[in-house]
């Protein structure tokens, strides 16, 4: 098949180039990616000459990828960064933007994935007052995390900046603590902010007694 650079669709289409992973991209986050298939390559090059956005897709074991269900959530990927390396592969950072619906995959003469996709959005039915109560617990439970965790590696830096915007609180922090794919999964699907605080809390509130009776114990072994 010619690796000719090809028109790639605007996502305003609701065409996308589709790069199935086994990871899931949150909004708002960033995600180094290693691109050395020839089909990936051309997507890169075909992306950068237009919005220098595609989607990613989390895979399913045992599904193939053109087999991943209509109705599987993703997220636009937009290349920030590109570090093209000698023998044509690359490094690139791809930034969490807006989620989609995927609709089909679609006949096309690129070497990769095209799907007829639709954005998604949230619910407008949560109190402002409720998710606002949550992101503030939520960040409070964080800091302790991250606070615990800097002792037990004797690291004084400063917590990671979280995003202002409580709708992204719960994946800026999905992708900073040890969450299994379905739970990321979950989370992107999720279209309630308070679903998504209230789900993270959850995680949090589980790890914390022993994370601080650990650090506890780190400090006054130091002592």
């Amino acid at each position: 098949m010619s690796q000719t650079s090809l028109p790639v669709p605007a996502v305003s289409s609701r065409l996308l180039p589709i790069f199935p992973l086994g990871l899931v991209l949150q909004p708002g986050t960033a995600v180094p990616l290693h691109l050395f298939e020839p089909r990936y390559r051309q997507l890169l090059t075909d992306v950068r000459a237009g919005d220098c956005r595609f989607g990613i897709l989390c895979a399913i074991p045992g599904v193939a990828e053109r087999d991943l269900p209509p109705g599987r959530v993703g997220c636009i990927a937009e290349v920030t960064d590109v570090e093209m390396l000698p023998d044509g592969r690359s490094n690139i950072m791809t930034a969490g933007r807006e989620r989609f619906v995927l609709e089909r995959f679609v006949e096309h003469e690129a070497p990769y994935h095209v799907a007829e996709v639709t954005l998604l959005d949230d619910e407008a039915s949560d109190s402002r007052v409720a998710v606002a109560v949550a992101a503030d617990d939520v960040v409070q439970h964080f800091r302790r995390v991250v606070q615990a965790v800097h002792v037990l590696n004797d690291d004084d830096s400063a917590p990671p900046p979280l995003p202002d915007d409580p709708a992204l609180i719960a994946w800026a922090i999905a992708g900073m603590v040890d969450f299994d794919l379905q739970q990321r999964q979950a989370l992107l699907e999720s279209r309630s902010p308070l679903a998504r605080l209230t789900m993270i809390d959850g995680v949090l509130r589980r790890v914390l007694p022993d994370l601080e009776l650990k650090a506890a114990m780190h400090q006054a072994a130091g002592a």
